[in-house]
C-alpha cells in the first residue's frame, strides 16, 4: 500500500497493494471517517470478521472521544481546561491518564531543552494565531515570557498542582495521545491491525504491511518530494506551508519557539517516525523549532526515532537530510534533489 502524506492537516490517499494472501484473505476490514479534536480521523480496522472489525473500530473511536474530553483546550468542561482554571497552588485531583499525558509532555520539554512545551496558550493569544494573526509589541512578549518563567506544574500519580498561572495548548500532543489510545483500544478489542490518519498524522498498529509514505514538497504541497518505506508506528510532519500568513507585510508562521516566544524559523518541513504517536507528535514540533542540524542530532540520540528534514536552500532548491536509520529507505521524487 502506498500512502501520500501531504503535510499536517491534509488527508492521506491510499491505494491497494494487491490481494491479501494466507490468513489475511479471511479477515474483514472496516473503514470509518469521523470528526474529532477539530479535524478528521480516518481509520481502517481489520478483524477476524466484520463484527469483530466493527467492534474494534467503535472502541478506537470511543478512545479518541475520551482523549478529547480529557485534553481539549477548546471546551471548558475538559479535564485539562478545568485544571487550568483551578487556583494556583491548590491540589487538583486528576485522572491517571491526564497525569501521564503531562508527565510525558514534560519529559519531552526537558529532553528538547524547551523546544517543546504545552504552556503556550498565552503566546498563541498575543499572536492571535487562532484568528487573523498579529505581531505583539516587545513589551507584550516580554511580559508573557516573564510570566512563563519557572516550572509550571507538579505532577503526582493522581493529582496535579499549578506552581504559577498556566495556559495549556494540547495542539502539540493531543492527536498523538488520541492515536495511541485508539490503537491500543482497537487491538485490545480484537483487531489484528489498525491504520489511522488523524489530521495528517499517520499511525499503523498491529499486523500491518510495510508501505511507502510520500512526503510533500514544502514549496508546493500538491507534489511529492520524497518516498520513505515504513513498516509500522507513527509518522508526523510539522511545516508552515499550510498555515503561513502575512501580517503587516511580514510572514507569520503558526509554530512558536517556547524558549523565546518568537515564531520558529521557516526552513521547510520535518517528518518524525516513531513507535509512539504521542512521541512523534511532540517531536515533530520540537524538531521544527530546533532547526535541521539540531533536530538530526536529537533523532540520532533518541532510540526508535528517525527523521527527515526537507530543507529549502537559499537558492530555492530542495534538499533532504535523513537520520541514519532511514538511509537506504528513501527515494527522491524530484529531479536534481539531493539526499544527505
Amino acid at each position: 500500500m502506498a500512502v501520500r502524506l501531504l503535510l499536517p492537516m491534509v488527508g492521506l490517499m491510499c491505494a491497494s497493494a494487491g490481494a491479501p494472501t494466507g490468513d489475511r484473505a479471511t479477515r474483514a476490514t472496516v473503514e470509518r471517517h469521523v470528526v474529532a479534536m477539530g479535524t478528521s480521523l480516518r481509520l481502517t480496522v481489520t478483524g477476524a470478521d466484520r463484527a469483530a472489525a466493527l467492534l474494534a473500530s467503535e472502541a478506537a473511536v470511543r478512545a479518541v472521544e475520551a482523549t478529547e474530553q480529557r485534553l481539549s483546550t477548546w471546551r471548558a468542561d475538559s479535564e485539562l481546561a478545568r485544571f487550568a482554571a483551578a487556583p494556583t497552588g491548590e491540589l487538583f485531583g486528576a485522572s491517571a491518564e491526564l497525569c501521564e499525558d503531562l508527565r510525558r509532555a514534560a519529559r519531552w520539554r526537558d529532553a528538547t531543552q524547551g523546544a517543546f512545551d504545552v504552556d503556550l496558550g498565552e503566546l498563541l493569544a498575543i499572536y492571535d494565531l487562532r484568528g487573523a494573526g498579529r505581531w505583539p509589541s516587545e513589551r507584550e512578549l516580554a511580559a508573557v515570557m516573564r510570566r512563563r518563567a519557572g516550572p509550571p506544574v507538579t505532577i503526582g500519580a493522581r493529582a496535579l498542582q499549578k506552581q504559577r498561572d498556566v495556559a495549556f495548548d494540547a495542539g502539540g500532543f493531543g492527536k498523538g495521545a488520541g492515536l495511541d489510545a485508539a490503537a491500543a483500544a482497537a487491538l485490545a478489542s480484537g483487531a489484528s491491525a489498525a491504520e489511522f490518519d488523524f489530521g495528517g498524522q499517520l499511525h499503523l498498529a498491529g499486523d500491518v504491511r510495510a508501505r511507502d509514505v510520500e512526503l510533500a514538497d514544502p514549496r508546493d504541497r500538491t507534489r511529492s518530494a520524497l518516498r520513505v518505506r515504513v513498516a509500522g508506528g507513527s509518522v508526523a510532519t510539522t511545516a508552515n506551508s499550510e498555515r503561513r500568513r502575512s501580517v503587516d507585510g511580514r510572514a507569520l508562521g503558526h509554530v512558536l519557539d517556547p524558549r523565546t516566544g518568537a515564531p520558529a524559523a521557516d526552513f521547510g518541513a520535518v517528518t518524525v517516525f516513531a513507535p509512539s504517536a504521542f512521541d512523534a507528535d511532540c517531536l515533530s514540533t520540537a524538531c521544527y523549532v530546533l532547526g535541521p542540524a539540531r533536530a538530526l542530532l536529537l533523532a540520532e540520540r533518541t532510540a526508535g526515532v528517525e527523521l527527515v528534514v526537507l530543507e529549502v536552500t537559499a537558492a530555492g532548491e530542495l534538499r533532504a537530510r535523513v537520520s541514519r536509520g532511514l538511509r537506504g529507505r528513501v527515494e527522491p521524487l524530484l529531479s536534481g534533489m539531493s539526499v544527505q
